[in-house]
């Protein structure tokens, strides 16, 4: 009978229809490391599973190149957004502390503000955060998105209605200041003292020669060195000035993941003080895939996902996994 009802709605799913009601999704476990011994640089990572995501389509959005991840702790859903502009809801399921499954509940497109949904250069959404998504209160959750190809940060309702923009402070404002198109504000997250925070996924043009930063919508900024060929994709604000900012590196051969927290000192032009957390490489044993969304689910323990770009050789992986203190 439980296969019977989940073909049904997977049935359901790629026929393009509604989903009014959970669907259940045939997720795969994958142990992040092929040996129990894991690299001395990730002994602070400690993986709570691990989920390979089927690739289909509700409502004709497809539930790929997720590329954004953030926690709703009053409704205990976990939103995800994709490059094409889909915001998909998800119910994780849990066993003694670890991801063993996932429910997908909605998914919806992001609208412009005629209520359209959102098309080519606009469409390309890439991080993700919330607002009042801990306040005890359900139902007045806002998600901030940000944009590359036509950089931007604006406020969505949940079932994808656009509210606002914010606006953006130079050198933001302007396509010119970036690398490329495909190299603009890949990550956003809101600070309760310092507002929305967010980082390009290239340094700016005029930028000096190993920096990156993390920025204010007033104008303020601080400074990150980058860490090898590794490239920010997602940032999630931890509370007093410090931000866990999520890098990758994907090659042919070798895929590196890494994380590090940053403390956001002083009025911003003073460097941040860094504290790598963890460093994972496939050459190293351990599964890596094109991780790009991050979220805080409670305490020290968060999810991170991959983007597939479309591409049968990658994975979405969803992992679960907590930082443990030193």
């Amino acid at each position: 009978m439980k296969q019977t009802f989940y073909l049904v709605c997977l049935l359901l799913a790629s026929s393009g229809a509604v989903a009014d009601d959970v669907i259940p999704l045939k997720t795969r476990p994958v142990q992040l490391a092929e040996s129990v011994h894991a690299p001395q640089p990730a002994a602070r990572l400690r993986p709570l599973g691990m989920l390979d995501l089927p690739d289909l389509k509700v409502n004709g959005l497809r539930l790929s190149q997720l590329s954004g991840l953030a926690w709703d702790d009053d409704a205990g859903v976990l939103y995800a957004i994709s490059d094409k502009g889909a915001l998909f809801h998800l119910r994780p399921q849990f066993r003694d502390g670890r991801l063993t499954g996932l429910d997908l509940l909605k998914a919806v497109p992001l609208r412009d503000a005629e209520g359209k949904p959102l098309k080519g250069k606009r469409a390309d959404s890439e991080g993700l955060d919330i607002l009042n998504g801990r306040n005890g209160r359900s139902g007045d959750a806002e998600l901030v998105v940000s944009f590359e190809r036509l950089p931007r940060i604006a406020r969505f309702r949940p079932d994808g209605t656009r509210l606002s923009d914010y606006p953006l402070p130079a050198p933001l404002n302007e396509r010119k200041n970036y690398r490329s198109d495909n190299k603009m504000l890949e990550s956003v997250c809101v600070d309760e003292k310092l507002g929305v925070l967010t980082m390009p996924e290239k340094p700016l043009v005029n930028e000096r020669e190993g920096i990156n930063r993390v920025y204010r919508l007033d104008g303020r900024s601080w400074p990150v060195p980058l860490l090898g060929k590794l490239l920010p994709s997602e940032i999630e604000c931890l509370g007093d000035g410090r931000v866990l900012i999520l890098e990758r590196d994907v090659g042919v051969i070798e895929r590196a993941v890494a994380l590090r927290i940053a403390t956001l000192v002083g009025e911003g032009d003073s460097a941040a003080s860094l504290e790598t957390v963890a460093i994972l490489n496939t050459l190293e044993g351990y599964r890596l895939d094109n991780f790009e969304g991050l979220a805080r689910h409670q305490g020290n323990r968060f999810f991170m996902v991959s983007d597939n770009n479309d591409l049968f050789v990658q994975r979405t992986l969803l992992l679960y996994f907590e930082l443990v203190e030193r």
